[in-house]
């Protein structure tokens, strides 16, 4: 009969062979490191850009994040303005002095007309910024406000008419307005000299459509887009800030999550707010690293990202690829939590939306799963003859 010392080394040599065979949660450190030197061409795998955390990087994402504030919205101008533009309708009444000459009635025995009070058609602004007054002809009010337009149309008259005082008002405002965009809904705001601002027009849209931390606001301005948490804009004013004609403002109600696996407390899809998470909150909200399984060196965040988002020397191995800087690459982060400094770096680390947060298995921990498969059967297989022998 074969001795159990003998049995358990024929096990041990037979499962070697086997170890890579094991369940595990996820890919080894080991492996992910190698991620960047794969042979794509032969295992038909994407090119992977692999980034260590560190200080550098760590503050570039963090002040790429930082930049997402309408605050930068603020600083550019100081909102509507009160000037006519194309389509516009604006309203004009002229008034003359007595005698008055040019809009008064007829003469009295005293050789004088009574003041005329004159109420022009409503005109709408053309295509090259003008509207049509009698005794005038065009009168060009493009980008005057009606303060300016009233004095220039005075000044005109004043060479044909008596005393002449004018008002003129914006009754239809067709040429400043802000588009609201929002699930199910959109409408054009016109702007008025109250100044409305981001949170005018989300009411003016009827508010958000779900709960507000799901919530993220969109202003695109020109060339300028920035994305702000809802929940930031109504905590912070300096974010509230005056919109200008041209805006663009899309409420967007999709709610944010990351992906925790393996060595972590609790593998599972988390939902966060729109205002953002750190990965020190990703990792303390599934429980943290499991103390037996987890490698510390190993914590790992994988997502996609344009090229533009990565440090420089990685830009250039991809733009000589003949990628663009807006083209999104898979990008995996690595972390060494042994670092004492990388408990800073948790803390400035932004969570984007879809990503998965990943931490391996510690070599040890690989090692004591390998013992329990080796030892299981033997251990109760002896158990087993014990209990017959009884």
């Amino acid at each position: 009969m074969i001795s159990l010392r003998k049995l358990n080394i024929w096990v041990i040599l037979a499962g070697l062979t086997a170890c890579g065979n094991l369940p595990t949660s996820g890919p080894s450190q080991k492996q992910i490191n190698g991620l960047q030197s794969q042979n794509t061409q032969e295992q038909q795998v994407p090119d992977v850009a692999v980034v260590d955390i560190n200080e550098h990087v760590v503050s570039s994402l963090y002040a790429a994040d930082y930049k997402q504030s309408l605050a930068d919205f603020g600083a550019s101008g100081s909102g509507f303005a009160d000037r006519v533009g194309e389509g516009d309708v604006l309203e004009i009444t002229l008034w003359e002095a007595p005698p008055a000459v040019l809009f008064g009635g007829s003469l009295t025995s005293l050789g004088s007309g009574a003041a005329q009070t004159v109420s022009l058609p409503p005109q709408a602004v053309n295509s090259q910024g003008m509207i049509s007054m009698p005794f005038l002809g065009n009168v060009s009010v493009s980008g005057k406000t009606p303060a300016e337009i009233r004095r220039h149309i005075i000044g005109r008259l004043k060479k044909m008419a008596n005393q002449p005082q004018a008002m003129v008002r914006v009754v239809q405002n067709n040429s400043s307005n802000v588009t609201v965009i929002r699930s199910g809904k959109s409408l054009r705001m016109p702007l008025t000299g109250h100044h409305e601002r981001v949170l005018d027009a989300v009411a003016a849209v009827g508010g958000a459509d779900s709960n507000i931390q799901d919530i993220s606001v969109q202003l695109a301005r020109g060339n300028m887009v920035r994305t702000v948490a809802l929940e930031k804009i109504t905590a912070d004013p300096s974010q509230n800030v005056v919109l200008r004609s041209g805006d663009v403002l899309t409420l967007l109600s999709n709610p944010f999550s990351f992906t925790a696996l393996g060595a972590l407390g609790r593998n599972r899809q988390v939902g966060f707010s729109a205002k953002g998470m750190n990965l020190g909150e990703a990792l303390g909200t599934v429980g943290g690293l499991q103390d037996r399984r987890s490698n510390a060196g190993g914590v790992f965040v994988f997502r996609y990202q344009p090229v533009s988002a990565l440090p420089d020397n990685e830009q250039g191995r991809w733009l000589d690829k003949g990628y663009s800087l807006a083209m999104d690459v898979p990008t995996v982060y690595r972390m060494d939590l042994s670092n004492a400094n990388s408990l800073f770096w948790l803390q400035r680390f932004p969570v984007k939306n879809k990503d998965i947060v990943y931490v391996a298995n510690a070599p040890l921990a690989e090692v004591q799963k390998f013992l329990q498969f080796v030892f299981s059967p033997v251990v109760s297989g002896v158990n087993s003859i014990n209990n017959l022998g009884e």
